[in-house]
């Protein structure tokens, strides 16, 4: 990126929309300090040097066995997944690069060593390349609130198709499921990743984690004017623009995507299509994977449905839905029910009129991480999303024509 210096004073700017970010700082105690802005936005920067063992940064890297990503993953360190088997490991500094570890988020033991640097980037001792794909931060309007994010955009020819990234509940920032996000991005389609609003960047009040009717509904406008924002970008097409998100998505998505024209299909990854009030008692009954449950799945899923619906019930929305729809459950999911959210997803699909596909992966997790025992612990010594997660996806995203290559 260009850069001025005059005298101990330095600009320069970033990407962005509506705006570029603009950056001006001052040279002062071995920092550069100064304001940064974009559009109305404004804020302050710190820049400091700092001995580090080479770069580490959101990038896909080609290999002759196909894509990786690193990922950077704000809940946990970060990821090297091999975007075409699902395999994942974590790097860990040790000079003059990293090396990578076992596991999700385990570093002993190392099984090979790796190099991000701008020069001769190398995984496993083989070169590697960056794949380009331009990066824009970005600011949209949701009612009075503006929200902020990061749109990544596969640096091919041709407009693309795009989703916008919802979050699960808690107060997530962009940097929510980042493997996700880079599973779509491998298959061509750009991806908005932005802050849950009232949280990291974005503006307006935090709406709460309780999936309440009010909560639901504030998300899922927010959810809308992402769609809007995407499909009136120059390099996305309007016409193949939808959402993806995780967990609480389930609800939001559906509410969101039977208001806005602009949505155009949906990727749903361990969404509850249950009430909230079933997944209250189903998360008590499992310890939301912290120990191993008292009862088998089947009495666990038993005292649900002898419980019934109460709270948000996303079943509605879901049958006014015209839109291509793929849904991804973890058998071993401790989060959500997802044998239950089956159940009510797959009589829909089989109606001649509805285009809705169901997939299940019986070994993986909440996160659709492959693990041996429900327990979130031990997912951290896993090293593989469930395998055929990825070519599934992309087989759903070829066939309905949304697809592109990086």
């Amino acid at each position: 990126m260009p850069v001025s210096f005059e005298s101990r004073h330095v600009r320069f700017s970033l990407p962005g929309r509506p705006t570029p970010l603009a950056l001006d700082g001052s040279v002062a105690a071995g920092r550069i300090s100064g304001t940064v802005s974009q559009g109305t936005a404004r804020g302050t920067f710190s820049l400091r040097p700092e001995e580090a063992p080479d770069l580490l940064a959101r990038e896909i890297f080609k290999t002759s066995a196909g894509l990786r990503g690193v990922v950077d993953d704000t809940y946990g360190p970060p990821r090297l997944i091999d975007l075409e088997t699902g395999e994942v490991h974590a790097p860990y500094p040790a000079a003059p690069g990293f090396v990578i570890g076992s596991g999700f988020a385990s570093r002993t033991p190392t099984i090979g060593t790796a190099r991000f640097g701008r020069s001769k980037p190398k995984i496993d001792g083989q070169p590697t390349r960056r794949v380009p794909v331009r990066q824009l931060e970005v600011r949209f309007r949701s009612g009075t609130a503006v929200l902020s994010g990061t749109l990544s955009v596969p640096a091919t020819t041709g407009n693309h198709a795009a989703v916008a990234f919802v979050h699960g509940s808690g107060k997530t920032d962009r940097a929510y499921l980042p493997d996700l996000q880079a599973l779509l991005l491998r298959n061509g389609v750009a991806v908005l990743a932005y802050d849950k609003r009232g949280i990291g960047q974005s503006g307006g009040t935090y709406p709460g984690e309780s999936p309440t009717t009010e909560t639901i509904d504030t998300l899922a406008l927010d959810a809308a004017a992402a769609a809007r924002f995407l499909a009136a970008q120059p390099e996305i097409d309007p016409a193949r623009v939808g959402l993806a998100g995780h967990s609480q998505a389930g609800w939001i998505v559906p509410l969101a995507a039977t208001r806005e024209p602009a949505i155009h299909f949906a990727v749903i990854f361990s969404g509850p299509t249950v009430t909230a009030g079933e997944v209250d008692l189903y998360r008590n009954l499992t310890s939301e994977g912290e120990r191993q449950p008292a009862l088998s799945d089947t009495a666990i899923d038993a005292q649900v449905l002898a419980r019934g619906p109460s709270g948000v019930d996303p079943i509605p929305w879901i049958k006014q839905l015209t839109i291509p729809a793929l849904w991804v459950y973890g058998g071993r999911d401790r989060h959500i029910p997802p044998r239950l959210s089956e159940r009510l997803l797959r009589p829909l699909a089989l109606e001649s009129d509805r285009d809705f596909t169901v997939v299940s992966f019986a070994n993986a997790n909440h996160a659709l991480v492959e693990t041996r025992t429900s327990l979130t612990s031990k997912m951290l010594r896993t090293k593989s999303f469930a395998p055929g997660l990825i070519a599934r996806v992309g087989e759903w995203l070829a066939a309905h024509a949304l697809s592109g290559r990086l």
